[in-house]
């Protein structure tokens, strides 16, 4: 960890060796920082075109978690028996007999930038780790294989930053801890802290429950690195890893201060609107995938609505819906104005659908067979709809597609070409990119 404010470990030559390699671990993605630039040189290659003046691909992906409704989000059912449709209407979209929830009138603004699937099938189990890997065998998200195959990216900027409360998604897995994800629980300004920063227990909290305290205690920090004698002894790889930990340009990255009030109230101030900012922050310094996860403690704060022992689907109605209609329609349209969206994919899905019938508890089950699945940017063509449910969305009734086929688009549009690159076969096996997507 990061000893912010007061060093423990000291020799006569000041800071120690052994001090200065507990900075976060050194571990950013669980290996030490040094090693990560060891790895990057390793890795060093040009930045792919991607028509957004050379940037390389970035994904936001959003993961909603406990499953929310198609019905009552993407794919609605107006003409079905009312236990089967809800109690919630439809809009048009800007696209052209393109209809979603009334539920989400901000999003129905902006489907010209996306496309859906309404055909995805997945498993019945609570947990990101299926959709978020792919379903390999590795049970390592999207994310930490982008960061095996292409190494960290050329803007210094950490590759994989997970984003939202860190329970029940998958990090690695079997690949090891070092391509982990730097973990932000909460960006909402609560409590802002650097990512891997972590405070002595003998540094009393208020002092640093303030952004721009913490940030300070920073810059202290590093003032004392840059004179301490046993940094300048270390090698060139250490010495740049200490720097990277204390760059200014990672440290504004993830400081949501530096944003103007009417901006970030336009993402809404719930936890995922600000992680929706956060990620827009991070993909434009130059981190190439962030995993933004709906979830919290409890458990119901999520998009679960059995309607026994968690609230029904009321809950889409408030707060859920309203919450990400707002931070999702911002972030696309933010991405858009400041040239982002050609080069950052955004995926929108969650672990599976919701049940067609209305349960006795006036909510949806679990319903894996059919589901809803949003992209936009990087290419996606927008104004498309890949797939259809049948009459009451229970099965897929036209394209139905699997999870290893969006990890497989997800891995094309991120500049992998599935079809020859065989370190990829591992983690998709036959599986192959959604060509209307592509």
């Amino acid at each position: 960890m990061l000893n912010v404010g007061t060093v423990t470990h000291r020799n006569c030559q000041g800071l120690t060796r052994r001090a200065l390699l507990q900075v976060g671990g050194l571990g950013v993605l669980g290996l030490t920082l040094a090693d990560w630039w060891r790895v990057r040189e390793v890795h060093a290659s040009p930045p792919v075109n991607t028509g957004s003046r050379n940037r390389e691909p970035a994904c936001i992906f959003i993961f909603l978690s406990g499953g929310p409704s198609h019905l009552e989000t993407f794919d609605p059912k107006p003409n079905a028996p009312i236990n089967v449709r809800g109690p919630y209407g439809t809009i048009p979209t800007n696209v052209s007999g393109v209809r979603i929830s009334e539920l989400l009138p901000l999003m129905s603004q902006h489907m010209d930038k996306c496309a859906l699937i309404r055909s995805m099938t997945s498993v019945d189990t609570h947990s990101g780790s299926f959709v978020l890997s792919g379903g390999n065998k590795a049970q390592a998200s999207l994310g930490a294989v982008l960061t095996k195959l292409q190494g960290p990216p050329p803007s210094g900027m950490p590759p994989f930053v997970h984003v939202g409360y860190p329970g029940y998604l998958p990090g690695a897995g079997t690949l090891g801890t070092v391509y982990n994800p730097i973990l932000v629980a909460d960006p909402s300004g609560k409590q802002v802290q650097m990512p891997q920063f972590q405070l002595r227990a003998d540094i009393s909290a208020d002092r640093f429950q303030q952004r721009r305290e913490l940030l300070d205690a920073v810059d202290e920090t590093r003032a004392a690195w840059r004179e301490s004698e046993t940094v300048g002894k270390m090698d060139a790889n250490y010495q740049r890893a200490i720097d990277l930990l204390t760059s200014d340009k990672i440290r504004a990255a993830f400081d949501l201060g530096k944003e103007p009030d009417d901006l970030r109230n336009r993402y809404g101030g719930s936890v995922f609107g600000q992680s929706c900012l956060l990620s827009r922050r991070l993909v434009e310094a130059g981190t190439r995938f962030v995993q933004v996860n709906w979830y919290s403690e409890p458990a119901w704060h999520g998009w679960d609505v059995h309607g026994a022992d968690l609230p029904g689907i009321a809950r889409m109605e408030s707060p859920l819906c309203p919450r990400l209609d707002q931070g999702l329609s911002t972030l696309l349209e933010d991405l858009h104005q400041r040239g982002l969206l050609a080069s950052t994919l955004v995926v929108v899905t969650g672990e599976f659908g919701r049940t067609p019938q209305i349960n006795k508890y006036g909510g949806r089950d679990h319903w894996p067979q059919c589901f809803s699945v949003l992209l936009a940017g990087a290419g996606v063509p927008g104004g498309t709809v890949v797939g259809s449910s049948d009459h009451i969305g229970a099965y897929p009734a036209d394209r139905r597609l699997t999870v290893p086929e969006l990890a497989a688009t997800v891995y094309r549009l991120m500049g992998i070409n599935t079809n020859i690159d065989l370190r990829i076969k591992p983690f998709l096996g036959d599986a192959a990119p959604v060509a209307e997507l592509i």
